[in-house]
């Protein structure tokens, strides 16, 4: 009895002393109870969306109402701009050259208006991890003092994106190239940027469409494609992307984007997935070459593997060459409904031609007229004499190969010469095209001084 006693005693010394010794063990990261692995522990990137000049506040208002996780600031000469809107804060400048109102077709003034504000633009980036600037291109405000904006966010350590839209064509050429111009010096400025003609509008509305639901429609897909973009890297998935992987994928200056997401449930779903994901009506993603793809597909309990794997392989097709991020996450308000972001970035194939339309070389045109008896190429036919040979004088004295210079001079000579007048007459046009236009967009404080 005695020696049970002190086998049992021993043992339980035995169990005391293993106890301290695992105490003193250090416990994995993992296992401390003080570490927090819900998701509203994990890093929240901060967006900012800036709409800047009347269409960017206009757009801004409708996406401010609906986009959470990101504020939202208007940045206008024109004070109308504004109003008592929850949650958007307003950034107004030049009220002294512009009197509180718009710069009308006049960046230069536009410009002017913000070159002081630099120091509150770059206060506006404090603590941001990525900035949005949303304006319509074309306009004094929209096209120069976005410049303004994105010169003085140069240093940001952030990612800065720009959301561009382009002129309808019925408003005037000379419009159409001052928001090019602009383009084309906001892109170099810019980690990313998307480009929407709103020619584009028209591929989406039918005949009988309202003006207001018709830009409203365009408001909701960039909502739609903003808001997916936000949940990529606010909300821990299967597969999880973050923001680390958002900027891996928009390094680097003057890259051109694809944003898109598409929904669709039914038997179809999976095709309509795939067809509607790597296609928007409203920009394509043709004039810039792809070298960086991120994506994710989000569904209910049922999401399978293999149509994750059929989403995956077509948009790997698509670009083959591209390297590919790509996120997996399940929600329960999709219960036979898969939802797919796509975000497609790299530099233009041709920055100079026109956005979103396929740089086409225009074939020359092969004037042929006949001199005895065989097609000679390349010579002006007279639209007047139709087919009967041009009679050239020839100098006295010339002769052989001679001629034949002095034929090919007097040919170089007047093409020139009809050059330079076509020339001429298209600077004539344009000038009064211009002056036409410059009526039609006098700054509203000059309109009312006049």
């Amino acid at each position: 009895m005695a020696k049970k006693k002190k086998i049992a005693r021993k043992k339980t010394v035995s169990r005391k002393r293993t106890v301290k010794r695992l105490r003193k063990i250090p416990l994995p990261r993992a296992f401390e109870p003080q570490a927090d692995f819900s998701p509203e522990s994990f890093f929240k990137a901060k967006i900012k969306v800036i709409g800047i000049g009347g269409g960017g506040a206009s757009i801004l208002s409708e996406i401010g109402r609906v986009l959470e996780k990101a504020t939202f600031v208007i940045a206008d000469t024109d004070t109308r701009v504004a109003k008592n809107s929850s949650g958007i804060k307003y950034l107004l400048f030049g009220s002294k050259l512009t009197h509180g109102l718009g710069t009308g077709m006049n960046p230069q003034l536009a410009r002017t208006a913000a070159e002081p504000e630099k120091e509150k633009i770059q206060a506006l980036a404090k603590d941001q991890n990525i900035l949005i600037l949303i304006a319509c291109l074309g306009g004094g405000v929209g096209s120069e003092a976005t410049q303004v904006f994105a010169e003085a966010l140069a240093n940001f350590d952030g990612i800065t994106f720009g959301i561009f839209t382009l002129p309808f064509k019925f408003e005037g050429k000379a419009k159409y190239q001052i928001a090019l111009r602009s383009l084309a010096k906001l892109r170099k400025l810019l980690n990313v940027s998307i480009t929407i003609p709103n020619e584009n509008i028209f591929r989406i509305i039918s005949e009988d469409t309202p003006i207001t639901e018709a830009f409203s429609m365009v408001n909701k897909q960039l909502i739609e494609s903003l808001e997916s973009l936000i949940d990529l890297i606010y909300n821990p998935g299967v597969i999880n992307i973050d923001f680390a992987d958002l900027k891996a994928v928009l390094q680097g200056k003057g890259n051109l984007a694809f944003l898109n997401t598409a929904q669709a449930s039914g038997k179809d779903r999976l095709k309509v997935i795939v067809d509607k994901a790597l296609h928007n009506p409203l920009y394509r993603a043709g004039n810039f070459s792809v070298q960086r793809i991120m994506f994710n597909i989000q569904g209910g309990g049922n999401l399978s593997m293999f149509e994750v794997d059929k989403i995956s392989r077509a948009i790997a097709e698509h670009h083959k060459e591209a390297k590919i991020i790509f996120g997996i996450s399940k929600n329960s308000k999709y219960k036979n409904t898969i939802k797919a972001t796509i975000l497609m970035v790299g530099p233009a194939n041709n920055i100079a031609s026109e956005p979103n339309e396929p740089s086409v070389r225009p074939k020359p045109k092969n004037n042929v007229k006949k001199r005895r008896g065989k097609a000679v190429r390349g010579e002006p036919v007279s639209p007047s004499l139709g087919s009967i040979p041009v009679l050239r004088a020839i100098p006295i004295g010339l002769g052989g190969s001679e001629v034949q210079n002095a034929d090919s001079k007097t040919k170089k000579a007047i093409q020139r010469r009809t050059a330079l007048e076509a020339r001429k007459k298209r600077e004539i046009e344009e000038q009064k095209r211009a002056k036409q236009e410059e009526e039609w967009e006098i700054p509203a404080f000059l309109r009312l001084k006049k």
